[in-house]
């Protein structure tokens, strides 16, 4: 489970872990379970979303496209690898 925060035109990633073979179908891909996202709070300026993923996902934070240099794909040095979190 991640919890996140997120302002507008922020946005995350939910994508497969090192090792993880990507070309598995979506039925493979969710055979250990779903991705559930819950709205936990909205404020003035920012949304909190709470993330439930299988071990094989990972969440990246994107920064918003206004803080980026120049490069479209770049993210946030933080990438929250829910495979920790999810040993519970």
């Amino acid at each position: 489970m991640l919890v996140v925060s997120r302002k507008e035109n922020e946005s995350i990633r939910i994508e497969p872990v090192d090792g993880v073979d990507p070309s598995l179908t979506l039925r493979e891909a969710f055979a250990r379970g779903s991705i559930v996202v819950k709205l936990q709070h909205v404020g003035t300026r920012r949304v909190r979303l709470l993330i439930e993923a299988p071990v094989a996902l990972r969440i990246v934070r994107s920064a918003s496209p206004s803080t980026e240099d120049g490069d479209a794909a770049a993210a946030d040095p933080v990438a929250a690898d829910l495979t920790a979190s999810q040993k519970e």
